[in-house]
């Protein structure tokens, strides 16, 4: 290698280096993934990939830095990852729309009053609404396109404590060892849960 290649190498490798370290947000700690509150929102037996895992120097940083992506088909079913009352639903918009604004969503707390968030679902996808008690496991909705999907059909999830507070981190006990969270570009398969009972956990 010459002298200019290895001198633009080397200006690469830092350029990447301080594009890391200015973005990067440490994560964890987790909660152990064998005894998690949740399972992964989609059905047992069927498997999907995480395009977006959590802590990332795209869009899972800040308050989102405990969220995951899940490649979707538009239409595939969503589950309940927790037990939980239905607080929020917004199904309007078409799969074509991309605004940051533009998510429908399906929003469930739990009894600890932590809410996860499903979101990006397809037009009328919902399949609960305000009120509703589920269960873990249940259908929730359908999966789509709409909002800020950079055009990719995927499931965005997220825990928060509160509406405005930061995502908090979320292991899942009906999947591969998982000891911090999902990693990007991994398949998950969705394991039968034996405390899928409709309890509250």
């Amino acid at each position: 290698m010459n002298m200019s290649k290895a001198l633009t190498w080397t200006a690469a490798i830092a350029g990447f280096a301080a594009f890391t370290l200015l973005y990067y947000e440490p994560c964890g700690p987790y909660p152990d993934w064998q005894t998690s509150a949740y399972v992964l929102p989609y059905p047992a037996g069927s498997t999907y990939s995480v395009l977006q895992g959590n802590c990332t120097n795209a869009t899972h940083r800040g308050l989102l830095k405990y969220s995951y992506d899940f490649s979707m088909p538009v239409g595939t079913t969503v589950t309940a990852a927790r037990a939980g009352v239905v607080v929020d639903v917004r199904a309007d918009f078409r799969d074509s729309q991309r605004g940051e604004n533009e998510s429908n969503w399906v929003r469930i707390r739990h009894a600890d009053d932590t809410i996860a968030s499903y979101v990006h679902l397809t037009q009328h996808g919902a399949l609960v609404k305000i009120g509703d008690v589920v269960v873990v496991g249940q259908p929730v909705g359908l999966s789509g396109n709409t909002g800020n999907t950079s055009k990719w059909p995927h499931l965005h999830f997220h825990v928060r404590g509160c509406s405005s507070c930061s995502t908090l981190p979320v292991t899942f006990r009906n999947t591969g060892a998982n000891p911090e969270g999902l990693g990007a570009q991994r398949s998950y398969a969705a394991l039968p849960d034996d405390k899928t009972d409709g309890s509250p956990h």
